[in-house]
């Protein structure tokens, strides 16, 4: 096999290799509206959770003053 033939084969497997990266990747991104929601919610509920401490320690911190 000659170097041009070596050369055109690796183009060819790299071109279908990148093909089907890009298959999956549509395919991953075909629910990125579902994943962004539920990104969303669990923001959501780790804010209220960190919030509720908060909250909580200070009312703790004004318990122990007075």
């Amino acid at each position: 096999m000659t170097l041009l033939q070596k050369r055109k084969i690796r183009l060819l497997v790299k071109r279908i290799i990148r093909n089907d990266k890009q298959k999956k990747l549509y395919i991953l991104n075909t629910h990125w509206l579902k994943i962004k929601k539920q990104k969303l919610r669990r923001r959501k509920r780790t804010f209220i959770k960190l919030w509720k401490l908060k909250r909580l320690n200070t009312l703790r911190r004004y318990q122990l003053a007075s």
